[in-house]
Parts: structure tokens; sequence; C-alpha cells
């Protein structure tokens, strides 16, 4: 039972994959809410971390393993991550819901 005072290592794997969902439906429903976020051409792997909620280095990850469609402009540039890619992933995310 997910109470207040809950700990995450208290919680069974069920729960945490509950409380997990919950959290993330949440920040993709507030992030929804504000379309003017699609309207760029390219974001940062910061700034689509944020707008995701996937941590940084998980988002670099992603885009050398080419899960989520991103470029550098040079060997060891920075990332730039579609806009669409922020759709794409919105979408997947709320389907699997």
């Amino acid at each position: 039972m997910i109470t207040n005072e809950t700990r995450i290592i208290d919680l069974t794997v069920g729960e945490f994959e509950t409380l997990m969902s919950k959290t993330v439906k949440k920040h993709l429903e507030q992030q929804l809410k504000h379309p003017a976020n699609l309207q760029k051409e390219f974001y940062s792997p910061k700034e689509f971390g944020g707008l995701t909620g996937i941590p940084y280095s998980t988002v670099i990850f992603k885009c050398k393993m080419g899960k989520i469609r991103a470029r550098q402009d040079e060997p060891n540039g920075s990332w730039l991550i579609r806009g669409s890619e922020l759709e794409r992933y919105r979408n997947e995310a709320v389907d699997n819901m």
C-alpha cells in the first residue's frame, strides 16, 4: 500500500510500476497542455529530458543507440534531437499506459 510515508524500497514491483506509470502520465498530461513546446525543429538532450522526464544520461544513451532520432554535426559534438521525436515519444508513452 502506498502512503505519504512509503519509501520506494518498501514497494513491491507492481506498486512501483503503478507509481511510475501515474507519475509519467501526469507529467505527459502537463506537457501536452502546452503545444508550443512542439514548435522547435530541434531540441538539446537537456531540453528533451526536461520535457519528457527522461534523465539526461539516458537521453544521450538512447541517441547513441538510435532509439531517439538525433544527429551530431561532428564527432563528439552536441546531439540535436528532432522536434518530431518529442511528439513520437509522447504518443508512444500515452499509448503504453
